[in-house]
């Protein structure tokens, strides 16, 4: 049995479903209802009440995975450039001993580091606003967490607490708080 065949065009209602059809008074009333509010809405016809679950799902879009192969292609040849330098810098650099060329090794390990900020500030450009919102949270965030860490060494270095380590524990506080930044984000 259609669909067509369950609805009486005289009375312009559809038997099984009460809808009325298109063109029938009863139509025409229910479109022509007022508005109240710009979130009010005619009663759309029956052809465009398709149901998606698209948005419920948790998984990434193929243009979302395209954006983040990219990074991963400007990302990570600098984190292997990175850490071949720092190798190179630990074993030939003499970073503990007298001559002059040591602070020259000790700022090598840098310029892959340059790469890297170059790939970051590419992905942001790529990315959609809603993933550059949440990025940029999370940099906020990070950014703020090792300013108070680099406050917190200072004066506890005017106060006489030597550490010589203290550069990378600023910058290990400002990476962890934009780690944990960004996650949470994603999952609120």
């Amino acid at each position: 049995m259609s669909r067509l065949s369950d609805c009486n065009e005289a009375r312009g209602m559809c038997a099984p479903t009460g809808i009325p059809t298109r063109g029938s008074p009863q139509r025409r009333a229910v479109l022509l209802w007022p508005l109240t509010s710009v979130f009010d809405r005619g009663v759309p016809e029956m052809d465009d009440q398709v149901m998606t679950s698209d948005l419920d799902k948790t998984s990434r879009s193929e243009g979302d995975r395209a954006r983040a192969r990219a990074y991963y292609w400007d990302f990570w040849p600098s984190m292997v450039a990175y850490g071949l330098t720092l190798t190179a810098v630990l074993i030939w650099g003499h970073l503990d001993g007298q001559s002059p060329s040591r602070y020259l090794w000790a700022l090598v390990p840098v310029l892959p580091m340059l790469w890297t900020v170059r790939a970051v500030m590419r992905h942001v450009t790529r990315i959609d606003d809603y993933q550059r919102l949440l990025l940029l949270k999370g940099l906020a965030v990070g950014f703020a967490v090792a300013m108070i860490a680099s406050i917190t060494m200072g004066f506890l270095g005017i106060a006489g607490l030597r550490t010589p380590a203290a550069g990378w524990i600023i910058f290990g506080t400002g990476m962890l708080g934009w780690l944990i930044a960004g996650n949470r984000a994603r999952t609120i």
